[in-house]
């Protein structure tokens, strides 16, 4: 027995130091047929002997290197996607013809209604026609407003822009996250089974946001740049905005976390409106639920990233043939 004693206290003070991830720590084998034991996979996985990594269960989804469930999963993808499990990844939920989304909602609202709100924005919709845009340029309902927004505004929190199209992130292990700042997969989170998991906040918040004093990241900055009147961005006009993330864990308890904003205009530096900010908060926490969801120690009890985001109310939507359109 001492020396299986001693191979556990060895494991035990390596933990302590930061158990290194996607790491097997005691195979049992049967002939060829084996299993880990212990391991450093984090809640909803489990470690693969024949892959050498940490895999997902069943029932369970890789999603900025954790594992979800659907419900979860789905809520990352927020309003108005779903996580799609088949794809791996969030898909836009579809609306029968001549519906739009309500991005304020993420639910679908009738034509009629749609109808109703380019009447009031003072745009005659005709026979056969729909409130639409031009090409390379996204409808957005949201509430009883609309705009034409860049197609940049309509990824998913899991894409990227590449200048063309919207296009999905490289998937990472657990405990790492894709940084499109970095254009790689960045480790966030050590430890597992045999230890409470370590979480470099600064590292996440960084990937998750953006770079301090750089571009926010398309899951944050997407969320609410699509939506320019909620901060008095007219057709025509676009706007940056500065928005200072703080992040805070008491006891370094990443589980009870909080995270707020403050958000001004880039060129004049006054706040932006109250709709406006509330998005942004909205966005915040939307992207924070996902590493609070994985808990963990913090590694530090606070941390903030500033990042600046383009909100483009590129133009007022107009008729177009029902059958066409953007």
């Amino acid at each position: 027995m001492r020396p299986a004693l001693i191979g556990f206290a060895a494991l035990a003070a390596l933990c302590l130091a930061g158990c290194p991830s996607n790491t097997c720590f005691l195979k049992v084998c049967s002939g060829a047929n084996c299993r880990c034991s212990i391991s450093s996979c984090s809640e909803g996985a489990a470690f693969d002997t024949k892959q050498s990594r940490c895999r997902c269960l069943k029932g369970f989804f890789l999603v900025g290197g954790q594992c979800l469930e659907q419900q979860a999963a789905s809520a990352f993808c927020g309003k108005g996607f779903y996580w799609d499990g088949n794809a791996g990844g969030c898909a836009r939920g579809s609306c029968k013809p001549g519906d739009e989304l309500d991005e304020s909602t993420g639910m679908c609202i009738s034509q009629q209604k749609v109808n109703e709100v380019a009447t009031q924005m003072g745009v005659p919709v005709g026979q056969g026609q729909k409130l639409g845009c031009p090409a390379g340029q996204k409808l957005v309902i949201d509430g009883d407003k609309a705009a034409c927004v860049p197609l940049a505004a309509s990824c998913a929190p899991d894409e990227a822009w590449t200048g063309q199209a919207c296009a999905k992130v490289g998937q990472c292990p657990n405990g790492a996250v894709f940084d499109t700042a970095k254009g790689q997969c960045v480790q966030y989170a050590q430890g597992g089974d045999t230890s409470e998991l370590r979480v470099d906040v600064l590292q996440w918040a960084s990937a998750n946001y953006g770079p301090n004093g750089g571009t926010g990241t398309t899951a944050f900055c997407g969320q609410f740049a699509k939506k320019p009147w909620s901060f008095g961005v007219v057709e025509g006009q676009t706007a940056l905005v500065r928005v200072q993330v703080m992040l805070s864990f008491p006891g370094n308890e990443v589980a009870k976390g909080v995270v707020q904003t403050t958000t001004v205009f880039g060129a004049s530096g006054n706040p932006v409106p109250q709709k406006g900010a509330a998005e942004v908060e909205a966005a915040a926490r939307s992207v924070f639920a996902l590493l609070a969801h994985g808990g963990g120690r913090a590694s530090a009890a606070t941390a903030s990233t500033t990042v600046t985001c383009a909100v483009i109310n590129a133009q007022k939507p107009v008729p177009v043939p029902a059958t066409g359109g953007v």
